[in-house]
């Protein structure tokens, strides 16, 4: 059980501190898409760190950590009494990581099953009512409208009114909502509706998902930017927010924190990242999480204890 307490450790740590520490990754000096790997990097080490730590719970034998268990429970071997009283702490500090674990799993597939009823249903419209050329899907409307749908069949669905901002910013709009179906971006929106839904009394899980929309909007912004320049989707932005329309269960341009975006992109220039680049970014920013967490986790573990 003292190893399980460990990780629960990091997980509470993750879960409540998580907001701080990954509040410097909004800026615009930094990749948009590394920002947006630490927040989903810290859901998963929360949801990783729950899940070593039930299973350990369930199954103790199942790794070798005889060497961990004397070393914290040589530590921690007076802190919880040997008493009726200490035996229902242990019992409910036993349960926690399993009630985590259950009511994260009953959540997400409760919305798992809306997501795909709304996007089955989206796309029911979607072939009545639009007329399809290459990848995206037209509709007849002078306003400039523009939105992505996720899922196995992901698609853009555009107005004709883009058409009317000129060449380069309807491209531009083109290319921002293929990079949230390149990107994966409905799955990491709707894993962070998920967390907040399921555990909304951590701070992380409360503020996961306006932070991953605006992540994944600037890190769409940003995929744009690179191809047509930044000056060009911040024209198309603009022009695209004095026509937003909100569409349920999509993401579309005009949609998150315009004003931050247009900020975010008048401070861009050319970043010169290649794509290994990038890569290796967004990896150290994902990993983040879990090595604070457990960094902090060792520095209490030796200032409480003495040897």
């Amino acid at each position: 059980m003292t190893v399980a307490l460990v990780l629960m450790a990091g997980a509470a740590l993750i879960g409540v501190a998580g907001p701080a520490c990954l509040r410097p990754t909004v800026r615009p000096s930094l990749l948009p898409a590394a920002a947006l790997a630490a927040w989903l990097g810290a859901l998963l080490a929360f949801l990783v760190l729950t899940t070593l730590s039930a299973t350990l719970l369930l199954f103790p034998h199942v790794l070798d950590t005889s060497g961990v268990r004397t070393l914290v429970g040589g530590c921690l071997s007076g802190t919880v009494p040997h008493s009726s009283f200490g035996t229902l702490v242990q019992l409910g500090i036993s349960l926690l990581p399993l009630t985590i674990l259950a009511r994260v799993a009953v959540v997400t597939i409760r919305s798992l099953r809306s997501a795909r009823r709304c996007r089955t249903r989206h796309f029911w419209m979607l072939q009545a009512a639009t007329r399809r050329s290459g990848e995206v899907h037209w509709i007849d409307d002078p306003r400039p409208i523009a939105y992505s749908l996720g899922g196995a069949r992901g698609a853009v669905v555009a107005t004709h009114g883009i058409r009317h901002l000129g060449e380069r910013q309807c491209a531009a709009v083109i290319e921002h909502e293929m990079a949230h179906i390149r990107g994966r971006h409905h799955v990491a929106v709707l894993c962070a509706d998920i967390a907040a839904a399921a555990l909304p009394m951590l701070p992380l899980m409360r503020r996961a998902p306006a932070m991953v929309r605006l992540m994944v909007e600037l890190a769409a912004d940003d995929a744009a930017a690179r191809v047509h320049g930044p000056s060009t989707v911040h024209a198309a932005l603009l022009a695209m927010s004095q026509s937003a329309v909100a569409v349920p269960g999509v993401l579309h341009m005009s949609s998150e924190s315009v004003a931050v975006r247009l900020l975010w992109l008048r401070a861009q220039g050319t970043t010169g990242r290649t794509p290994m680049g990038r890569a290796r970014l967004m990896l150290g920013f994902a990993l983040l999480p879990t090595t604070l967490a457990g960094s902090a986790v060792v520095a209490l573990f030796r200032a409480y204890c003495t040897f």
